[in-house]
């Protein structure tokens, strides 16, 4: 009796386990898929101490095609000019790329602006140290207006200066100095062609009635600005000389 009462207790106990398995895999087979997770897009996150390390010549193109007008004629008490240039030194320092707008949205916490025109005006400080200012004579156009720093990089870079060092290596005090090697590798180049074409024309002219040589066939700007310099030296020398010889009195070359 105790055996039949065991069994029966076994089979209703294992009856259960087997009902409680189908219910839970019932359940398990109509629940909903779990939504994927998709990131949200990155936020803009500056920290106050971010520092802005270089003035690259990348980030004053970007400036020049932000503001359309030369970087020459930046002006730091401008609102536009000094957050357009924070920004692209910010995007051309950074793998991140962000709007205007969306920068300008960060520029509203003072903290921020503080810093990143703390380290702006540092590093302004430490190029001006070194700046000259760039002539462009040859560079500029014809209308004499104030040509773009970009122009005058993509002069240079055709020319053969190296694009990634110009973009993103080279400070801007340095571009004087390409410029004015580039301006006189431009100048011994036409001057050497003028040269050969003379030497070609010899046999087919009277060299008696070109007494200036090569010149005679045509003279370059910096050759008429040369000529100018040295007449205003001439007439200089000759205006203090004129006004030596009338404080000198009559008697001291009669010796009376």
């Amino acid at each position: 009796m105790d055996l039949s009462i065991f069994i029966f207790c076994a089979g209703v106990a294992l009856l259960i386990l087997v009902l409680i398995a189908v219910c839970d895999v019932s359940v398990e087979g109509h629940k909903r898929p779990a939504p994927p997770r998709i990131p949200c897009p990155p936020k803009l996150i500056m920290a106050p101490g971010m520092k802005y390390q270089r003035l690259t010549i990348k980030a004053i193109i970007r400036w020049e095609q932000l503001r359309e007008k030369s970087f020459s004629q930046i002006d730091y008490t401008d609102k536009e000019d000094v957050e357009s240039l924070l920004y692209v030194m910010y995007i051309t320092s950074d793998k991140s790329r962000y709007t205007f707008e969306v920068f300008r949205q960060v520029l509203i916490d003072e903290r921020f602006m503080n810093a990143m025109s703390s380290d702006l005006g540092k590093i302004m400080e430490v190029v001006a140290q070194f700046q000259r200012k760039i002539t462009t004579s040859d560079v500029g156009n014809s209308e004499g207006s104030l040509e773009n720093i970009g122009k005058i990089v993509s002069t240079l870079i055709m020319a053969g200066l190296d694009a990634h060092y110009a973009l993103n290596e080279m400070e801007l005090c340095d571009l004087p100095l390409y410029l004015e090697a580039y301006e006189r590798k431009r100048k011994e180049e036409m001057e050497s062609s003028r040269m050969w074409t003379y030497f070609a024309m010899l046999p087919h002219i009277d060299a008696r009635k070109m007494k200036n040589g090569a010149r005679d066939l045509i003279i370059f700007p910096w050759e008429e600005e040369e000529m100018r310099k040295e007449a205003e030296r001439a007439i200089r020398e000759d205006a203090a000389r004129f006004e030596e010889f009338m404080k000198t009195k009559k008697t001291d070359y009669y010796g009376g």
